[in-house]
């Protein structure tokens, strides 16, 4: 589901949820003052997600919610006072309660291809040109690994190809 929302949404502009793991934990907290989002996405948060996605650059929404949990709204160490939503945060204003769920399993990321994904994604991203190749190459050493990484950035859309190497959409 959400490779499909994400090229969706990103490759085609459509109007579609993008659920990863940290759009699950903003909108848990936001909107139904919940730590984190049960194990798997229920019926309750798809429709609810759907619901908040704007009919105008749907897109530019589904980046912007998936920045935001990554890198303010995070699992470990949420940083509420940098959040442009603290004010209309439910989560934040019931006093930011713990979890209250099963226990929830660690999930190792050093060197998986999230971890690889996310390199070559910041690279791309920080980045106001091109990125030619054997840049991207330097910031990961397993080739195949990689490989797989970035052809799933470009196959999400999240990464075009273009001459002399990769950017960002436009």
């Amino acid at each position: 589901d959400y490779t499909a929302a994400a090229i969706a949404s990103f490759a085609f502009g459509g109007s579609h949820a993008v659920l990863d793991t940290n759009v699950r934990r903003v909108l848990g907290r936001a909107v139904s003052a919940t730590e984190f989002p049960p194990r798997s996405v229920t019926r309750a948060e798809r429709e609810l997600a759907e619901s908040l996605v704007p009919d105008d650059d749907p897109a530019l929404w589904a980046v912007a919610v998936m920045e935001l949990g990554a890198l303010v709204c995070t699992a470990a160490k949420p940083r509420c006072d940098a959040c442009p939503i603290v004010e209309q945060c439910e989560w934040h204003r019931s006093g930011r309660p713990a979890y209250q769920g099963p226990p929830r399993r660690g999930q190792t990321y050093d060197g998986t291809d999230r971890q690889c994904r996310g390199r070559l994604l910041a690279v791309v991203r920080d980045s106001d040109r091109v990125v030619p190749k054997a840049r991207l190459d330097a910031v990961w050493s397993d080739d195949a690994q990689r490989e797989r990484a970035l052809g799933g950035l470009l196959a999400d859309g999240l990464v075009v190809s273009r001459p002399g190497g990769y950017a960002l959409p436009d």
